[in-house]
């Protein structure tokens, strides 16, 4: 394999990453904008929807949809809601 064949198959890894990302980073505006969704980042703080207890500062995920796409566990009332304050169903069944 010479060099300009080599230099090609980088550029087009390269390339195929980079649109990778761009597609990931358009899902997360996306989702933030909406305020809804997996990708989004939420930077307002939360409390339950239930009882209105604020959520933990620190968050200490209990369950591995919560570890992956955040949320948390009501400790007044044990409601469970996602990042975004809205109550969550469990789907893990």
């Amino acid at each position: 394999m010479n060099d300009d064949v080599a230099m090609m198959l980088v550029i087009g890894a390269s390339g195929l990453l980079f649109l990778g990302l761009l597609g990931l980073g358009a899902l997360v505006v996306r989702d933030t904008f909406r305020g809804r969704g997996k990708w989004g980042v939420n930077t307002k703080p939360l409390e339950c929807p239930r009882c209105g207890e604020p959520a933990p500062l620190v968050r200490k995920p209990a369950n591995r949809r919560q570890m992956l796409w955040g949320g948390a566990t009501c400790r007044e009332c044990g409601q469970e809601f996602d990042k975004w304050g809205k109550p969550v169903e469990d789907e893990d069944r």
